[in-house]
Formats: structure tokens, C-alpha cells, sequence
């Protein structure tokens, strides 16, 4: 990208900026509540619900209008409108994402929850499955991200950032709704959902359907089927509980046509999960709260892998399972200061003869005590002090504290400051793998590809940021974080067979920020845009995030009731880690028309869009070439 077009995006900014300062000063009379009213509030920095102003970090907001208007077909496309995010489709049309670099396919340095039940995978490497997770996107009422650590709420995953997913109350989806989507690359999308009461049950019942058929001339179509329920039950006036189920069943391609070793084959995947939220609220803004959870999730993957003239059968099946229990009380100390706590315990397993060769299950447990405190030294400072004490039957014990300072000098008009340190625990594989391939043929042998030694430290981040938020009249938002974070212990492979050891460190410095402008309830216009270096002695690890990134999203009503958006990325070259190869700059535009309709009682929408209209490119490999698409979406709600 040129010199000159990002002088002009910062010059942009900064009138921006100075146009929304002197408007807010003509406004010198208005009350507090002009500026707070429309403030959302957000649960996802430190667990207690706080004003957007209040929370110990900087969180990106993606409401259901957005999700909407983005014309997003899968959840990973909204994270391109979140500064400082990388996204991709990687090896088997599995998205890739990533916040500030140092990553590859398998998501590892963040945290993603859904509805407080964490997606987190310990299957290989640990990852996020971004394909099964039984959810459909018209079921979610935001997302928060939150961007930095917060080890010290939500524990060792969440190394670089949190992802909290938060779906609709049954009350808000009521009736029925059907929706297809059909489209180029074989895109074949259905959603069935019925809400209803049941007794004093507000319930949702969704079924759906997703597939297409991947990159063009690979073999890694997909196609999920899941189910998803929920159910909300008030109990007594100050008891509800919350009840959750879901399962999926998923096939996809795996494997290349000219390569013996990896050959073409069509594995299935099936998983469920089982949840119950308790809920009581007290007195004086108290409550306490109960998140039991279990989930499993298997696949069958068997394949002949062939190496000249040795052959070896594979056989990779494996089932993973996650038990979870969390007590957390929140409570009012005084009319200055209010306090959450609680305790967390899980287990969880895998058992993959192919990953560890043997049949019996790899375990680990944790247990965590985590703390926030928030604390309103007086009407300018707000301080939140927290930290999380975690045991973890791999790692040992880690100590992960956060200390942030909100100075609010005037309504609307937020600095933060503050630092933290977070961990990320290895995974069952990366300390306990052992691949050996049983060769049959020409004569019989072992041959070992990955031996791990075990004894990995958790990877360690410190970071320290310097954040504005910025709360304008005619709906103008500047949100904008300086970070800088020191990343040490990163694991990485080496050796033949492969190893996994605490090898690389890191420093990650830069600036990211997101304008949002609504003036009036037809228009939206956001601009994001990171800056960011990573030194690093590893060459990889150093290019691991592009220095330099810009998304445009533009949403308008038109008179016609017709609804336009338009979203422009440019991404700068960079490199994902692992078997990646270098990426050259990417330049995107996607285009969605929507026209909402009703008829009598029933409402619908028809829309249209068009994605990568730019044309084709990589995103996690050149080859893997992501090219023009285009798919029309049909919904009735009646």
C-alpha cells in the first residue's frame, strides 16, 4: 500500500476526530445522560456488567444489525471488521483466526465463549472448530470482543484476547423462521427455528444446514447438519435457570490427489453438549450463579498412507470430552466499590491412538480462582484491579493479575491505562504427542514423526495499553488502543521426529483504532485500521501479522426500503505460522443488498451478496485461492 492513501486515512481520522470534538463542545450543557443513555454494556473484560466506558479493556461490539447488514455467511467474516484481526481459510476449509499474529490454522491464543460454555477444543494443537459449533447466526444477540489478554478473568486461553458470544433470549424469537441461502461454490445453506412457551418456559429450537464445496480444485467440501436448543425458566422472582443442548454432524474433504501420504478421504464428525445456568439475583445489585457444562466431540478418520513403496494404515477416530463447573457470586462492598469472585474446575480428555499411540485417554485438569474489583475512586477515576490463580494438572500453577485506571473527565470521554499478564497452557498434544505411522508393507516397521518431550512451560504474555473511548454527539464513536506486549515461551516444532518446545519470544508494539458514525438510524460507517510491528529472532513469527491493516464497512437505507452495504478490506502481506507460505497484500470488496418485506403477519427479507467481487486470492496459502462469490438469502419469520 502506498505512502500517500495512508497519509489521507489518518488525516480522515484525525478531522474526524477534531469535526466530533468541536460539535461535543457546542454541546457543553447537555446532561450526563445524553451521553450515557445508548452506552451498551458489556460483560466480557471483567465478568461484572459495566457501561462500555467502565470495562478494563477495549471491546468491539458486533450487535445483530451488523451481523445482518455485514451479509456474513459464517461467524469468522465478522471478525474482518475488528482492528487488529487476521482471518483465512486454511487446510480443509477450516477458518483460521487470529488477533495480533503469532498463529496459525488452530486458533490457540484466544478465548471464545459461547453463552459462557468456552469453544475452546483440546484436540490436537487446541483450537477453535469454527465449523461445528451448532449455532446458527440469526440466534446470536452480539458479540463482544474484547482485545487484549484476560488471563485474569477467564483463564489461560484467553492469551491474546476474548471472543464472548451471546445469543438471543427465547422471549426475542418467538414463532417460527425458515431461511435458505443458495450460491456459487455449491453454498447450500437451511435454517429451521420455532420458539414457544412451555409452562413458564420461553424456549428455541433451531435446526440448520451448511455446506459448500470449498476451494476449487481441492477436495474440501463441508457440510454440517446441527441442532440447537435453548431454554429459559423463571424459577421464582429472583431464581431463573437456563438450559442449553446441541448437536452436529459434519462431513468434510481432507487430503490431496497427487500426495500418498495425506490421500483424498472424507472424514465425519459428530459432537453435542449439555449446559445449565443457574441464576439467583440479591440485593443490592448481587448475584450468584451456577454454569455446569459437558460436551463431546468425535471423529472417524481412517485412511492408507503411502510413502514409495511402504504402506501404513491409519487410523485417526478420536473422541474429545470437557466436564465443567464454574460458582460465581457478584457482590456491592459499598456504594463506591462492587466485586465479583468465583471458582472454576474442569476435566477433560482425549483419546486418539493415532496422536499419542494408545488407545487410553490423555486427561487434564484444572482449577482456577479468579477476582474483579471494580472501584470508583471518585467521579473521574474508575479503577479495576483483577487476577486469576490457576492449577493445571500439565502446566503447574500460574498467577495471571490485570490493573487498569478509567479516567473519565467529562461524559462521553474515557482513558485507560493499565497492564496484565496472561498464559497460554500447552495442549495434550503439544505435550504428550506421539505419532507413529505402523508400516505393513514391503515388510513391517515403525516410524515416528512427532515424539513430544514433554515439560513445556505456558506461553506468557505481558502487556501494557494506553485506550481512548470517545462518546460523540449524531452517534460518532472513536475507539483507539496503543498496546505494546511482550510474548515469551512461545512453542514451536522442531527436530526429526518433531519435538514442541518453549523456542521464540516477541514483542508486539502498535496502534489500532475503530470509528463508528451513525447519524441517523439508516446509516452506519465504520472505519478500523491497525498499525503494528512484531520483532521477533524468528523470521515466521515476525511476519506472522501484517503491518498494516483497513477495513471500510458502509451500511445505508435506501428510500426504497431497500438495504446497501458495502465493506472494503486491505490487508498488507504477511505470513501465517506453521505450513503457510508468505501472503502478498489483499484487497477485498463485498457487496450486500437486502429488501426487507411483510405480508400480512408474516415478514421477510430477501438479499443478495456478493463477496471478494475484486477478485480471487489467498488467504492462508497462495494457492488456496478464495475466489468471487455470490449467494442470495430467503427468510420468513411468521
Amino acid at each position: 500500500m502506498s505512502r500517500k492513501p495512508a497519509r489521507a486515512r489518518h488525516v480522515l481520522f484525525c478531522g474526524l476526530l477534531s469535526a466530533s470534538a468541536g460539535g461535543w463542545a457546542g454541546h457543553d450543557t447537555a446532561s450526563e445522560h445524553v451521553f450515557l443513555e445508548d452506552l451498551p454494556v458489556v460483560l466480557s473484560a471483567s465478568r461484572l456488567r459495566q457501561p462500555l466506558a467502565d470495562a478494563p479493556g477495549a471491546i468491539t461490539i458486533i450487535d445483530r444489525e451488523l451481523i445482518r447488514a455485514s451479509g456474513a455467511r459464517e461467524i469468522v467474516d465478522l471478525f474482518r471488521l475488528v482492528p487488529g484481526f487476521q482471518v483465512g481459510m486454511s487446510y480443509n476449509s477450516r477458518p483460521a483466526v487470529a488477533y495480533h499474529g503469532i498463529a496459525d490454522e488452530f486458533s490457540r491464543q484466544m478465548q471464545v465463549l459461547i453463552d459462557g460454555r468456552s469453544a475452546y477444543s483440546p484436540y490436537f494443537l487446541g483450537s477453535i472448530d469454527w465449523n461445528n459449533m451448532r449455532l446458527s447466526l440469526d440466534d446470536i444477540e452480539r458479540i463482544e470482543v474484547l482485545r487484549g489478554s484476560n488471563s485474569a478473568a477467564y483463564g489461560a486461553n484467553a492469551f491474546m484476547g476474548v471472543i464472548n458470544i451471546v445469543t438471543r433470549h427465547p422471549s426475542q424469537s418467538q414463532g417460527a423462521r425458515v431461511s435458505a441461502r443458495h450460491g456459487s461454490q455449491g453454498i447450500e445453506d437451511h435454517v429451521l427455528r420455532h420458539g414457544g412457551m412451555l409452562g413458564s418456559m420461553h424456549y428455541r429450537i433451531t435446526a440448520g444446514r451448511r455446506s459448500d464445496n470449498g476451494f476449487a480444485g481441492f477436495h474440501d467440501s463441508r457440510q454440517t447438519n446441527y441442532l440447537a436448543f435453548r431454554g429459559d425458566l423463571h424459577l421464582t422472582p429472583r431464581d431463573e435457570l437456563q438450559i442449553q443442548l446441541g448437536a452436529n454432524r459434519s462431513v468434510f474433504g481432507a487430503g490431496f490427489a497427487m500426495s500418498p501420504g495425506d490421500p483424498i478421504r472424507s472424514p465425519h464428525e459428530s459432537g453435542h453438549h449439555v449446559q445449565a445456568v443457574w441464576k439467583r439475583m440479591l440485593d443490592n445489585d448481587g448475584e450468584i450463579s451456577l454454569n455446569a457444562y459437558h460436551l463431546r466431540d468425535a471423529a472417524q478418520e481412517e485412511y492408507t498412507a503411502r510413502a514409495g513403496p511402504f504402506v501404513a494404515p491409519v487410523d485417526a477416530d478420536r473422541v474429545s470430552r470437557r466436564s465443567h463447573l464454574e460458582f460465581q457470586h457478584i457482590f456491592r462492598l459499598n456504594p463506591a466499590a462492587r466485586m465479583v469472585w468465583g471458582v472454576e474446575q474442569r476435566h477433560e480428555s482425549v483419546a486418539s491412538a493415532f496422536m499419542f499411540d494408545t488407545a487410553r485417554p490423555q486427561t487434564a485438569r484444572l482449577a482456577r480462582l479468579f477476582g474483579n474489583l471494580e472501584w470508583r475512586l471518585s467521579a473521574h477515576w474508575l479503577l479495576n484491579a483483577g487476577a486469576l490463580a490457576e492449577r493445571h494438572s500439565l502446566a503447574g500453577s500460574d498467577f495471571a493479575p490485570r490493573l487498569m485506571l478509567n479516567f473519565q473527565p467529562m461524559p462521553g470521554q474515557t482513558l485507560r491505562i493499565g497492564s496484565t499478564t496472561a498464559y497460554r497452557v500447552p495442549s495434550l498434544a503439544e505435550e504428550k504427542a506421539l505419532v507413529r505411522y505402523y508400516v505393513t508393507a514391503p515388510f513391517p516397521a515403525v516410524i515416528t514423526t512427532v515424539r513430544a518431550q514433554g515439560g513445556l512451560r505456558p506461553e506468557r504474555v505481558r502487556a501494557s495499553e494506553l485506550s481512548y473511548l470517545g462518546e460523540f454527539p449524531h452517534g460518532f464513536t472513536v475507539d483507539a488502543r496503543a498496546f505494546h506486549e511482550n510474548v515469551t515461551r512461545i512453542i514451536d516444532s522442531t527436530g526429526t521426529p518433531s519435538n514442541y518446545l518453549n523456542r521464540w519470544s516477541a514483542l508486539v508494539r502498535g496502534l489500532e483504532y475503530q470509528l463508528r458514525w451513525a447519524p441517523t438510524p439508516d446509516t452506519l460507517v465504520l472505519l478500523n485500521q491497525a498499525r503494528m510491528r512484531i520483532d521477533a529472532e524468528d523470521g515466521r513469527v515476525a511476519d506472522s501479522a501484517p503491518r498494516r491493516s483497513t477495513a471500510l464497512f458502509v451500511s445505508q437505507r435506501l428510500p426504497s426500503g431497500l438495504q446497501l452495504s458495502l465493506a472494503h478490506h486491505w490487508v498488507g502481506g504477511f505470513r501465517w505460522q506453521g505450513w503457510a507460505d508468505a501472503l502478498p497484500m489483499q484487497r477485498r470488496l463485498d457487496l450486500r443488498l437486502g429488501y426487507p418485506f411483510r405480508s400480512g403477519p408474516m415478514k421477510g427479507e430477501f438479499a443478495l451478496v456478493v463477496q471478494n467481487i475484486k477478485g480471487a486470492h489467498g488467504e492462508f496459502r497462495t494457492d488456496y485461492v478464495f475466489e468471487r462469490r455470490s449467494f442470495a438469502t430467503l427468510s420468513l419469520e411468521f
